[in-house]
């Protein structure tokens, strides 16, 4: 298995351009940007890093016989909670949330709903990297 320090720099690689892409093609939809202009946080890159390897890792070896749905829900779930935390933090520390979603379907400006999909997704993608990484 390749180190715990490398594991991390794989899940902040690809949650970073996962999170760029998303962005880009959203403005693209939302406001017709044809620039596809994607952004993420710094304060992401920890909660990548460690979630990845601290939380996610020993998540994904408890639910592995699991189908993949559920999979998927306990994904979401999870990285509600590192981004919950995350956004808590961060709050505590600067007295503002980076990311500040608005919206109906938000929760205190940390968690956005409707991204379920996007987190669940991001899980049963990190699950690849992961396997790909014990295999090295």
């Amino acid at each position: 298995m390749v180190a715990p320090a490398v594991r991390a720099l794989a899940y902040v690689g690809v949650g970073v351009t996962g999170e760029v892409v998303y962005t880009a093609i959203k403005a693209l939809i939302k406001k017709h940007d044809l620039r596809l202009q994607g952004y993420t946080q710094i304060w992401v890159m920890p909660a990548y890093a460690l979630g990845g390897v601290f939380l996610f890792e020993k998540v994904q070896d408890l639910i592995a016989s699991w189908n993949i749905a559920a999979r998927f829900v306990a994904y979401a779930l999870l990285i509600y909670s590192i981004e919950y935390l995350v956004g808590v933090l961060a709050k505590w520390i600067t007295g503002k949330c980076p990311w500040e979603y608005k919206g109906k379907w938000q929760i205190q400006g940390i968690i956005d709903l409707p991204h379920f999909p996007f987190w669940g997704a991001v899980g049963l993608i990190f699950e690849v990297v992961h396997n790909y990484l014990v295999q090295l």
